[in-house]
């Protein structure tokens, strides 16, 4: 979602793994609110669906494109 653009992250953590500073990562954090306007904004990937999906399975999310870009007039 992060790729077609439907989703943007508000804010991001540094977390650490272990004492130095070589196994710290960026973590992207998302509001509920803003996963659950792309399951709004895309119907034809029900929330039930999605929270049903087995293990190893592909979401359904995987096969939505990207919206065209606006052209300039």
């Amino acid at each position: 979602m992060v790729r077609l653009d439907c989703i943007r992250s508000p804010q991001s953590i540094e977390v650490r793994f272990g004492t130095s500073r070589a196994g710290a990562v960026d973590v992207t954090l998302y509001t509920t609110a803003s996963v659950d306007a792309v399951v709004d904004a895309h119907s034809e990937a029900a929330l039930e669906q999605l929270r049903t999906l087995e293990k190893g399975r592909r979401s359904p999310l995987a096969s939505l494109r990207p919206a065209p870009a606006p052209t300039a007039v």
